[in-house]
């Protein structure tokens, strides 16, 4: 493991990135649970309480939550400064995103204007207290790092996914407003899946790979670069897609190519990086980047095929295949991609507070057994194979079910199976640290000495 650059005297308190963690794969048994009550009714349109519920159900509920804690984690870490707020903003954004997220969910299921509103409020709260803290990070300084560049850049990226997101909630929670919102859906997901989600992964990466698989780093330079100009094709697209008429039509498809060619590029480069890795150690987590990347690429492939030849037989199979374009960018980038991290996260986090702490209470570090684990301690490699399998089969099964409508209870089972060992591994991790932090307590603490 490369620590180089780190900055170990901001370690964050366990529990502030940890309830995220925990909390996360909660939402994703949820939405395992929803595809196997609804089962076939799942495919049948995205307009359908049924889909829209296991959309935000992973997109809310799994995927942010973990991001919020993944920053919360890294940016101390990385930057040597926290994130304004401390504890009481941390329980606040949690507790009201975990509302927000539950009120959504009862919302499209019951079409109970007060879920909405509900959720309309603890969503803002939390999310707009988020942004608002990362806006206060940036009176730091520093020194360039890409972390804090992208900070900049997420935030711009939050608040229109947010925005746009909030204004079609206004739909729900007042249908007399005759709010219009269906022809912001698309620009609400190309901001949340492309700017959001893949900025970040882009972000978190370029620290997770190169420590954790001792990768070539990441040239700062380049991811600058491309993070700016897939911002800048986003908002051209945005406008082109708000505006009406066949005087666009080519300006869009520039765009759409421009955005694919950037997110083809960063797809190469980062698998090329992996391939360079000089750890050759068989790691399975690294197989979770590769699944995210991969995922990445064949939507571009699938979107440009079904573009190019819509006239075609291709056409009977839209709804099919826009739902395959969906898994592949929620379940297939994001959420391999959210899990491998966890899968390194989570024991470097424990590894750090335990190893700080025991540096408080010297004696405890001869104690058998280690009292400070090791990473593969917190996760083994052999539980990390079961849930790259188990990841693996329920995104082959989701996907086959799109079309072989017979699966989506094998699917839906797998995909349970997958988030409750997510749950138990990350669960079984915290009572790891917390009887070792028991033990190493019982250990007399260090008493510095000034006296001359």
């Amino acid at each position: 493991m490369n620590t180089k650059g780190l900055s170990l005297n901001t370690i964050p308190p366990i529990f502030v990135p940890l309830r995220f963690f925990i909390t996360a794969p909660i939402f994703g048994i949820f939405a395992a649970l929803f595809v196997l009550f609804y089962g076939p009714d799942i495919w049948t349109s995205r307009w359908l309480s049924s889909s829209l519920v296991l959309t935000h159900l992973l997109t809310l509920g799994f995927m942010m939550m973990v991001m919020i804690g993944a920053l919360y984690q890294f940016i101390p870490v990385m930057i040597g400064q926290y994130i304004p707020g401390g504890r009481k903003l941390v329980f606040i954004i949690h507790s009201l995103l975990v509302l927000g997220s539950l009120s959504l969910t009862l919302g499209f299921i019951f079409q109970y204007e007060l879920f909405y509103w509900s959720a309309l409020i603890f969503l803002c709260v939390s999310l707009s207290s988020f942004a608002l803290s990362l806006i206060l990070l940036l009176k730091a300084k520093f020194n360039g790092h890409l972390i804090a560049y992208i900070i900049r850049i997420l935030i711009f990226v939050l608040v229109i996914a947010l925005g746009l997101g909030l204004f079609m909630l206004l739909a729900y929670a007042f249908p007399d407003l005759g709010v219009v919102y269906r022809q912001y859906t698309d620009t609400h997901a190309l901001w949340a899946l492309i700017g959001w989600v893949v900025l970040l992964i882009m972000a978190v990466s370029s620290q997770v790979i190169p420590m954790f698989f001792v990768t070539p780093e990441f040239s700062v330079r380049t991811l600058k670069i491309l993070s700016l100009m897939i911002i800048i094709t986003l908002c051209g697209l945005s406008l082109m897609q708000l505006l009406k008429g066949d005087e666009c039509f080519w300006y869009r498809e520039i765009f759409n190519l421009f955005l694919s060619i950037e997110l083809i590029f960063f797809s190469i480069y980062t698998l090329l990086l992996i391939n360079q890795r000089k750890r050759k150690l068989m790691d399975v987590t690294i197989n979770f980047f590769r699944i995210s990347l991969a995922s990445l690429l064949f939507v571009i492939l699938i979107w440009w095929s079904f573009h190019l030849w819509s006239n075609t037989y291709l056409e009977n199979y839209y709804i099919q295949i826009e739902f395959t374009m969906g898994i592949l960018l929620i379940y297939g980038m994001a959420i391999s991609a959210i899990i491998g991290m966890l899968q390194k996260i989570v024991p470097f986090l424990i590894y750090l507070n335990l190893q700080q702490l025991s540096f408080k209470h010297p004696e405890s570090m001869s104690a058998k057994p280690n009292l400070v684990p090791n990473m593969k301690q917190v996760i083994s490699t052999q539980e990390s194979k079961i849930q790259f399998y188990l990841h693996v089969s329920s995104s082959i099964l989701l996907l086959i079910s799109i079309f072989w409508i017979q699966l989506i209870w094998l699917a839906g089972l797998l995909m349970l199976l997958n988030f409750i060992w997510l749950f138990y591994i990350v669960l079984k991790g915290l009572f790891l640290f917390l009887n070792n932090k028991k033990n190493i307590l019982s250990y007399p603490e260090m008493k510095m000495d000034f006296g001359m």
